[in-house]
């Protein structure tokens, strides 16, 4: 482990023979004289001390609660940067993650095929696999994609583990997790388990297992209450923009009908009036050339 007295701005005697010592060998007696100005060097590039402790406890906190904390050097990640700059980290996780719904939802409701898989067919949403709690649900690049936190077994351990986390907080968590992945939806399951072999994310996050109609009622959510009203408003609010979508997105049957049938009628006019075209040039053909 690094000596505490090899990161401070003012290097006591002792320290620098150590250092001396340990990369050339040096003796006592040339320290002071041949190595001034390689100590000199040494203190110019030292990083601050206060910054070292800062980086190491926003990187224990984050392999502790898997948020991003601080601003880390030589690290990133993609997600939001979070700073915790006063109060314990208990206080944080509760001010963070146990605060009151603010939105209404008297109008949202969680029917079954909303879950990650429709989010990207039928709603062109794309999933950005997140490594920082704090991103879960999180919807991004202007609405056009959300974050969701893949490690389904950091959780568990959480349930079994003394963790700063109430939880509640964590089995709400999974139970989003449930919400968009539900186990036994064939679709989902084979296309988040492409997902995970590709990306390679949490193979338990699709063993979670399902929620039934009472369950996905969005009063039973409190901590991500809000993010789920709005990630479910923008999927209501979506309309199909591609052929793949048109073909997925079957929430409004009439006009879901409508539209295919004017593919067909449009197909069925460009075939007749090509054939009719091809038969009016050999026509043509055989008429100059009995």
């Amino acid at each position: 482990m690094l000596d505490r007295t090899l990161i401070r701005t003012a290097l006591s005697g002792p320290a620098k023979q150590a250092m001396a010592a340990a990369l050339w060998n040096t003796p006592r007696f040339e320290v002071e004289s041949d190595l001034k100005f390689y100590f000199k060097y040494y203190i110019q590039h030292l990083p601050d001390s206060d910054a070292c402790c800062s980086h190491s406890i926003d990187l224990a906190a984050r392999i502790l609660l898997m948020v991003e904390f601080g601003n880390l050097p030589f690290a990133y990640s993609g997600s939001r940067q979070i700073e915790w700059a006063t109060g314990s980290l208990k206080q944080w996780v509760t001010e963070r993650f146990e605060s009151k719904p603010i939105l209404g939802h008297s109008k949202v409701k969680l029917e079954k095929i909303f879950n990650a898989n429709n989010l990207g067919k039928m709603a062109g949403i794309e999933v950005i696999w997140t490594n920082s709690l704090a991103d879960h649900l999180r919807l991004m690049k202007d609405d056009q994609a959300v974050a969701v936190f893949h490690h389904a077994s950091f959780l568990k351990r959480q349930q079994s583990d003394t963790t700063l986390f109430s939880q509640k907080v964590i089995e709400e968590t999974l139970n989003t997790m449930a919400l968009l992945f539900p186990k036994w939806d064939r679709d989902t399951r084979a296309w988040y388990q492409t997902q995970a072999s590709l990306r390679g994310l949490d193979t338990q996050l699709i063993e979670i297992g399902q929620l039934d109609a009472d369950e996905r009622q969005i009063e039973k959510f409190s901590y991500w209450h809000d993010r789920l009203v709005i990630l479910k408003q923008v999927f209501d609010e979506s309309r199909p923009r591609t052929l793949r979508q048109w073909w997925h997105d079957r929430r409004n049957g009439v006009q879901w009908y409508t539209f295919w049938v004017a593919i067909l009628v449009f197909v069925l006019t460009v075939f007749f009036g090509l054939v009719q075209s091809i038969e009016g040039a050999l026509q043509v053909y055989k008429a100059f050339n009995p």
